[in-house]
């Protein structure tokens, strides 16, 4: 298969869960209710001068925007395995990780659909100026959203197959994340503190290496994934 074959079929399988997710709504709303209520129940009870509010905000969205994005990861590949299209899935001539892209891909946009949505609703409850530097943000907001989607589409694949899955993704998938809230976290509180200094860099790079090194990791390894 071509690269060109590959980037198609990797576009087609990218509109298929979109376009199945916009007519069934199966996993975004549940999403977007855990998110806002994660988001209201945290930011009402930030009872704190400014400056300690700035401290912990950052800390505070990061894990209610990972906490629900779990919602997401776990439909991945739900769809599939529940219409018995997995099979189909690996019969076909596409390069599973084109298929891992595909699925990464899609979860980034509802990751991005969280973000869009609690974001604001946190600025306004919380009163903490998160958007008044969009540059570093947008930054800390693209490197954190792959390395989570990265990790977490790969152990998506890994417990979609199995029986009693409950709680198994959140379980294996939070000690994974953890270099990604505290970095994330900690760029934030630095960005709203204006430390755009040398450790905020070293942050920023620790999201940028864990996301490519979890993004190459998964075209690597998603072959395996989905021969089990």
């Amino acid at each position: 298969m071509t690269a060109g074959d590959a980037a198609r079929s990797c576009w087609w399988l990218i509109r298929k869960d979109l376009s199945r997710e916009l007519r069934a709504l199966q996993m975004w709303p549940g999403m977007l209710l855990l998110g806002l209520g994660t988001v209201f129940l945290l930011a009402t009870q930030i009872d704190l001068p400014a400056n300690d509010r700035a401290r912990i905000a950052g800390g505070l969205l990061w894990v209610a925007i990972f906490f629900a994005g779990t919602v997401a990861l776990e439909r991945s590949f739900a769809g599939e395995r529940a219409a018995g299209c997995w099979e189909v899935l690996r019969l076909c001539p596409v390069p599973p990780s084109m298929v891992y892209l595909a699925k990464l891909a899609v979860n980034l946009v509802s990751l991005l659909i969280l973000e869009a949505a609690v974001i604001p609703v946190f600025v306004a409850l919380a009163d903490v100026p998160l958007l008044s530097r969009p540059g570093p943000m947008l930054l800390i907001v693209a490197l954190g959203n792959v390395g989570f989607v990265a990790v977490g589409t790969l152990i998506s694949g890994l417990t979609a197959g199995l029986r009693h899955r409950g709680g198994l993704l959140a379980l294996l998938l939070l000690p994974l994340v953890a270099p990604v809230v505290l970095g994330a976290a900690e760029a934030t509180r630095m960005t709203l503190a204006g430390q755009i200094d040398p450790l905020w860099w070293r942050w920023i790079q620790l999201l940028g290496v864990f996301a490519v090194v979890f993004t190459v990791l998964g075209m690597l390894t998603f072959e395996f994934v989905m021969e089990e």
